[in-house]
C-alpha cells in the first residue's frame, strides 16, 4: 500500500511538472502571433478565467449534486452490486484484451488514454503546433485540452483525497468514503478524468458534427471503462472522474465564448496599403 501511494504521488508530481510548463508553452504560442492584438487576453488571464469559470456557483452546484449521487452509490450496495455483476457476467478475455495490458502486453488498449504521463504531454505537444500556425485544429485542440487539465486536475486530486475511498478488494468497507484519507484516495478515478478530456474536447469543438461528436463522447468513456473492467475502480469512482472532465472541458469552452478580441494587422495588395481589423465576439 505504501509503495502504491508513493508511486501515485510521484505520478502526480510528474503531471504537475508538465502542467507547470503549460503556461510557459501556451504563452510562447501566443507570442508567436504576427499580428498586433489590442484586446486579446494573456494566457495568464485566460487560465485565471478558466479557474473562475470552473469554480463558479452554478458549476459547483452541479458538481455537488454529482458527488451527492456518487456518495449514495459509494456508501450503499449500489457500487458493489454493479461491480459484482460486471465481473461475474461481462468481463472476459476479450474485454481484458481491449481494456489493458493484463492479457495483451504488446497491444494497444483503452487504459492508455487515461495515462497522464502520456496524455498531458500529448496535449501540450499539440498546443505547440500553434507556434508554427496560430490557428490549426490540432493546435487549438491541444491548447483547449491542456487548459482543461490545468483547470480540473487539482480539483480532481483534492476530491480523491477528500472522499478517501479504496479500490475494489483493498478494504472491507468496499467503496465507502473515508473522508480525507490520503492513503486511499481513489474516490475519483484519475484515469477516467485524464482519458475523457481529450475526447470531450473534440466533441465540444465539433458541436454541429454528429459524425465526430458522438464517437468522441463514446471514446471519452474508454479509459474509465477499462478501470471497471480491470476491477481497479468502482463504477461511481469512474463516473465522477468522467464528470469532472466534462465540467473542466466546458469550463474552457465557456472562457472561449467570453473572450472578445480585436486584431489589427498590416494589409498590402497590388494597389492598396492599409490595416486589416478582425474581431472575435
Amino acid at each position: 500500500m505504501l509503495k502504491s501511494t508513493t508511486q501515485q504521488n510521484l505520478m502526480r508530481l510528474t503531471v504537475l511538472f508538465f502542467l507547470a510548463t503549460a503556461t510557459l508553452l501556451l504563452q510562447a504560442v501566443q507570442a508567436a502571433e504576427e499580428v498586433v492584438s489590442t484586446a486579446s487576453p494573456s494566457i495568464g488571464s485566460t487560465i485565471s478565467n478558466d479557474y473562475g469559470n470552473f469554480y463558479s456557483k452554478d458549476r459547483l452546484i452541479r458538481l455537488g449534486i454529482a458527488f451527492g449521487l456518487g456518495g449514495i452509490a459509494a456508501n450503499t450496495n449500489v457500487d458493489m452490486s454493479i461491480r459484482n455483476w460486471y465481473q461475474d457476467s461481462v468481463r472476459s478475455e476479450k474485454t481484458n484484451s481491449w481494456a489493458s495490458n493484463i492479457s495483451n502486453p504488446s497491444g494497444f488498449y483503452a487504459k492508455t488514454f487515461g495515462e497522464g504521463k502520456y496524455m498531458v504531454p500529448v496535449a501540450l505537444l499539440a498546443a505547440s503546433i500553434n507556434y508554427i500556425d496560430t490557428d490549426t485544429a490540432i493546435g487549438n485542440w491541444g491548447a483547449n485540452a491542456s487548459r482543461a487539465y490545468i483547470a480540473g486536475l487539482p480539483a480532481m486530486w483534492v476530491m480523491q483525497w477528500t472522499t478517501g475511498a479504496a479500490r475494489p478488494g483493498e478494504s472491507d468497507t468496499g467503496s465507502a468514503w473515508r473522508i480525507i484519507n490520503i492513503q486511499d484516495g481513489h474516490g475519483v478515478s484519475g484515469h477516467s478524468f485524464v482519458g475523457a478530456v481529450p475526447f470531450l474536447t473534440i466533441a465540444a469543438m465539433n458541436p454541429d458534427n454528429g459524425w465526430v461528436k458522438y464517437p468522441a463522447y463514446l471514446a471519452s468513456a474508454a479509459a474509465g471503462w477499462s478501470r471497471i473492467n480491470d476491477d481497479a475502480h468502482f463504477p461511481s469512482q469512474v463516473v465522477l472522474g468522467w464528470y469532472m472532465a466534462w465540467e473542466a472541458v466546458n469550463t474552457v469552452m465557456d472562457t472561449n465564448k467570453q473572450t472578445k478580441s480585436v486584431k489589427v494587422a498590416p494589409m498590402v495588395t497590388l494597389d492598396t496599403v492599409g490595416l486589416m481589423v478582425t474581431g472575435n465576439w
